[in-house]
């Protein structure tokens, strides 16, 4: 039987309910190594085809390798080698959806009183072909929030059926440990304020014990942090996704694109349209 390619006639890059951080779809060369991050939202690693080495505090030294998957909760630094040349979808989340009370709540206790050790999963057969059917939408850029969110629920149905409560509570250790700290707070919250002051009014602290913890935690001043993240983010978008530099612009707060720019330039040497153009010059 032939690989019958359909089309897909609608594009929804414009539309203010497409979103892409829900899910991903990445594909990577042998060789290639990504060096440590903190990761900006609890991601699930589903490895479609290759190998990979993952060093993490949660999964030091470990090799996965296709066919299996791993959690890394908010904020973790975790570094990727690529053994061999490999496929993945990744799958980014706040807390883990509760689709059922009583299996939730039994999950959230067992995972309490879990002792965290690297927990590699194995991938069933209806997850097989839900990330297969994933690779083919996240390619035909299927990329509107409703949509990502029904699989997102189908997702976790999936998971919910086919793998043991005791196996998914000890998968989601970490994020039940990691959410109760200062900096799964930071991590959940950051783009959601505009200075020091209302990061600080958000959770309840005063000013100075705010700037106080955060040094502690992070080993920077909080308006240090948050500028370089906001690059880092910002970079990010102009040099990985399909968003307009308008929609990237009020994303992050500013007023007017002239702002923006500005901003740009002053922090990377260069336009916002310049950062876009180099990206698509060297694809």
């Amino acid at each position: 039987m032939s690989d019958q390619r359909w089309t897909k006639f609608t594009d929804c890059s414009s539309c203010k309910s497409c979103q892409m951080n829900v899910f991903k779809y990445r594909a990577y060369p042998r060789g290639m190594l990504i060096p440590q991050a903190r990761c900006m939202q609890n991601t699930i690693y589903f490895l479609i085809s290759g190998k990979v080495k993952v060093n993490s505090e949660e999964h030091p030294n470990t090799i996965f390798c296709s066919g299996e998957f791993i959690l890394q909760p908010i904020g973790s630094r975790v570094e990727f080698q690529i053994i061999e040349s490999c496929e993945c979808i990744l799958y980014l989340f706040e807390r883990p959806l509760n689709i059922c009370e009583d299996r939730f709540h039994n999950g959230e206790v067992l995972a309490a009183n879990s002792y965290i050790q690297p927990v590699i999963m194995h991938v069933c057969a209806p997850l097989v072909l839900f990330l297969e059917s994933m690779k083919r939408y996240l390619e035909d850029d299927m990329l509107c929030a409703t949509f990502l969110q029904a699989k997102r629920s189908e997702l976790v149905y999936i998971l919910n059926c086919y793998y043991p409560l005791k196996e998914l509570a000890s998968f989601y250790a970490p994020i039940y440990r990691y959410s109760k700290s200062f900096e799964y707070f930071v991590m959940q919250n950051y783009l959601k304020v505009k200075d020091v002051e209302s990061f600080a009014q958000l959770g309840g602290y005063s000013v100075p014990t705010f700037r106080r913890i955060f040094k502690e935690t992070f080993g920077e001043p909080a308006y240090q942090w948050m500028i370089k993240k906001k690059c880092q983010d910002i970079h990010n978008d102009l040099t990985t996704t399909t968003q307009s530099i308008s929609e990237i612009c009020y994303k992050y707060g500013f007023e007017s694109l002239a702002n923006f720019s500005h901003f740009c330039r002053t922090n990377f040497g260069k336009s916002p349209r310049l950062i876009r153009n180099e990206m698509i010059e060297n694809l």
